[in-house]
């Protein structure tokens, strides 16, 4: 009974919620009727304001230009004929009053009355003369607000009374059906006995909705059934896929393995708990990409799989086995810091891994370069750990392959100033920090000096003037080779056409080449291109020295870029001959000038005898494919003699000169044009 006491209650709220929405209805609508009449006769009354102005203001205009007072008064005097006009003024730009016409009718009492004010400029051909200013009685504009404001309540009162009346008669003929309707809808509702119905009571719209009622109710008794079997099928599916998208989310897809991310989130986990430790390792297979390049992705892909179980042979339950991606593997040894223990375990990593692993038929070797942290001892955050870890491990790599190296903070110094030393190169180059030290090259037979080698220098504002051997290296493995060959060609190109300037006689620079810089698009040889022509580079003022390994690829464009050089008197010379793997019938088809033998055969010529054969060999061949011969690293005159005496045509080395600036170059060799005793 309290259920229907509160349903009949709310039948009521709803009839008077009724009669408010009718009572408000007609209120608003009769409001807003009653604002846009009242704002339609305001702007009605002050339209024509206007346009009485607007049709007198030329006329005043002008006669306040003549400053006649007595016009200006005639010509206001008419407006006052209009029964709302309450008074008229004109004011010249000075704020005066020129003239001035009141109504009788109020008594020039208008400071009482409610007014309307127009004010219309007085303009002559742009130039304003004073203002117009009409005042006009609106106050029957607040009678008729007075007069809708009292319909407004009649009307309310009205529709009060009505929409009562049709309430008490829509309660009393609709109420009963709803209230039994909805009592036999809770009665269900509570009772979740979707087999019960509602009687029908009438055969009007309550009726239908009664018989609408009871279908809905068959309906949802034949769907509870269903849907209780879907929710059991469905609970099942979202179980499955939870389960996948966990899978997804934690699981590497190639190796079956835990991923990055849950590498990442078990790593915070372990780092979050007190008094932990354990060791992190981090593993990079050796030689992985020229595995992928010559055997295929699909064989990398078997490899890192086959890799996946046997590092999984080398742990325990307990500890970890992720891949971060690529070829890179991390393994978490729980609840260790014991070297002792973790050397046994990497070690039966490197022994498993390089076991030989056949795949599709092709036999595999494979090793790992490997690098160890432990945990809190070299970080306590994830972050330091895992930058600690690969320090260690590119540490491993850089002295061999196939190591294991522990971090040690003097490693992370030697990386903080690594990076340092990359950044200071930057600056360097930004600065105009390097230049160019020149070793002469002189020749054999005349002892004259019409070579020399280009040698980079940096005047590091701190450590002093630095050689190539501290920075060149650092400089290719981190993308600044470039920029600094750019500015070695330039500089370079500037000191030829400077030495042939004071030179009797042709002058020829030499300019090493990092293989890093030749790239098939030619880019290089534009640069060399470029130089030569703003410069005016004089003929074979320039040598260029490359690595035998660099022109080693017939099927590249080498050899079009080489003939592009040599449309501009540019000659090319193979640097450190011997070392590399040049093959000599493609030497023959290599438009080469100079063949500089490597120091390596110079510093064996007095002691093996082979080394002198294979030197006279070079220099035969050489001359046989009409191409001159350099010997570097000439040190002492016995090995001046023996490459004399075998038909060298240049030497160069300590034996000669040292390095030197550029000025003192030029003192030394051009302007006293001296060779060697």
């Amino acid at each position: 009974m309290k259920n229907i006491f509160s349903i009949n209650s709310m039948s009521k709220k709803l009839l008077l919620i009724l009669m408010s929405v009718a009572l408000i209805s007609t209120a608003t609508v009769t409001a807003v009727f009653s604002a846009y009449e009242l704002k339609s006769a305001q702007e009605e009354q002050t339209e024509s304001l206007q346009s009485l102005s607007q049709m007198l203001a030329p006329n005043i205009s002008t006669a306040l230009v003549f400053d006649d007072t007595a016009a200006i008064k005639e010509l206001i005097t008419p407006i006052l004929m209009r029964s709302d006009i309450v008074s008229v003024h004109v004011i010249n730009n000075l704020g005066m009053q020129l003239a001035r016409a009141d109504s009788l009718k109020y008594n020039q009492n208008e400071q009482n009355i409610h007014t309307l004010e127009v004010v219309t400029q007085l303009v002559i051909e742009g130039q304003s003369y004073g203002k117009l200013i009409v005042r006009a009685d609106d106050s029957d504009l607040n009678d008729r607000a007075t007069f809708y404001g009292k319909f407004i309540i009649l009307l309310m009162g009205f529709t009060f009374i009505v929409s009562l009346l049709v309430s008490l008669m829509l309660r009393k003929r609709f109420l009963n059906p709803i209230l039994y309707l909805a009592q036999t809808a809770e009665k269900i509702t509570s009772s979740n006995d979707y087999s019960l119905r509602a009687k029908e009571l009438s055969q009007d719209e309550v009726g239908k909705l009664t018989s609408c009622f009871n279908t809905m109710l068959h309906t949802i008794e034949q769907r509870d059934n269903s849907l209780e079997n879907q929710v059991k099928l469905r609970t099942q599916e979202l179980e499955s896929a939870n389960s996948q998208l966990h899978q997804y989310a934690y699981q590497d897809g190639l190796t079956d393995l835990p991923n990055r991310r849950y590498f990442y989130e078990r790593l915070q986990a372990l780092v979050s708990k007190p008094n932990q430790k354990f060791t992190l390792i981090f593993i990079d297979l050796d030689g992985f990409k020229e595995v992928n390049d010559s055997l295929g992705h699909d064989f990398g892909d078997l490899l890192l799989h086959e890799v996946a179980i046997r590092l999984q042979k080398c742990i325990s339950q307990y500890d970890t086995v992720a891949r971060l991606g690529g070829d890179e593997f991390t393994l978490i040894l729980e609840n260790t810091d014991n070297p002792t223990e973790v050397i046994k375990t990497v070690e039966s990593v490197m022994d498993n891994l390089t076991k030989p692993i056949t795949i599709k038929n092709e036999r595999v070797n494979v090793t790992a370069s490997i690098g160890i942290t432990f945990y809190p001892n070299n970080g306590t955050t994830v972050e330091s750990l895992i930058k600690r870890a690969d320090q260690a491990m590119y540490l491993s790599k850089n002295k061999g392959r196939n190591r294991y190296e522990f971090f040690s903070y003097e490693m992370e110094e030697l990386a903080i100033e690594k990076r340092r030393l990359i950044e200071e190169i930057r600056t360097a180059l930004a600065k105009n920090q390097f230049e160019l030290y020149y070793q002469p090259i002189c020749e054999s037979d005349t002892n004259h000096v019409q070579k020399a080698e280009a040698l980079i220098r940096w005047n590091h504002p701190q450590r002093g003037l630095v050689g190539p051997a501290e920075f060149i290296d650092l400089a290719e493995k981190n993308g600044l080779i470039v920029g600094i060959g750019q500015w070695v060609k330039s500089q370079a190109v500037r000191d030829a056409v400077e030495f042939n300037n004071k030179s009797k006689t042709p002058f020829q620079i030499s300019v090493n080449t990092s293989p890093l810089e030749i790239d098939d698009g030619g880019k290089w040889v534009d640069q060399w291109i470029e130089a030569s022509k703003r410069y005016n580079l004089p003929a074979h003022a320039i040598l260029i020295e490359v690595t035998e390994n660099s022109l080693m690829a017939p099927d590249s464009a080498i050899q079009f870029h080489l003939k592009r050089l040599d449309s501009i008197n540019v000659d090319i010379a193979i640097d450190d001959f011997g070392v590399g793997y040049s093959s000599l019938a493609y030497l023959q088809q290599l438009d080469i000038d100079i063949l500089k033998i490597d120091q390596s055969f110079i510093q064996n010529l007095e002691k093996h005898s082979n080394s002198i054969t294979l030197i006279k060999a070079i220099i035969t061949m050489a001359h046989n494919l009409d191409v001159k011969v350099v010997a570097e690293g000439v040190e002492t005159q016995a090995q001046y003699n023996q490459l004399k005496h075998l038909g060298c045509d240049y030497i160069q080395g300590y034996l000669i000169a040292r390095p030197m600036s550029k000025d003192k170059f030029i003192d030394t060799y051009l302007e006293s044009k001296i060779g060697i005793n």
